[in-house]
């Protein structure tokens, strides 16, 4: 029963975190959003999302990664993405069944 709720809230979390990716200006895959069996995700009561920020093996990736610039609008955008989920999160835990 906890997963009906957490599942919904890591979906509003995953997409809260795509949009502050894009609005940042950071590439994001086409197929941003997707769902996985890892036992992490899994969690029953708390939401979870899995962020794959690049590849190593990409020389632009690393690239990106390794540049403090980068890093420092990658960790921008994740902070405005969480303030603005917990903000909304907030506002509708009163309507979640308890």
């Amino acid at each position: 029963l906890a997963r009906l709720e957490s599942r919904p809230r890591s979906d509003l979390l995953a997409r809260a975190i795509v949009l502050a990716l894009r609005e940042e200006q950071l590439p994001v895959n086409n197929h941003a959003l997707r769902a996985a069996g890892f036992s992490v995700l899994k969690a029953p009561d708390i939401p979870s999302v899995l962020i794959e920020l690049g590849f190593l093996s990409s020389p632009r990736d690393l690239a990106r990664l390794r540049d403090e610039e980068g890093r420092a609008r990658i960790a921008a955008a994740l902070r405005a993405a969480l303030t603005a989920w917990r903000d909304a999160d907030a506002a509708r835990a009163g309507l979640v069944r308890q």
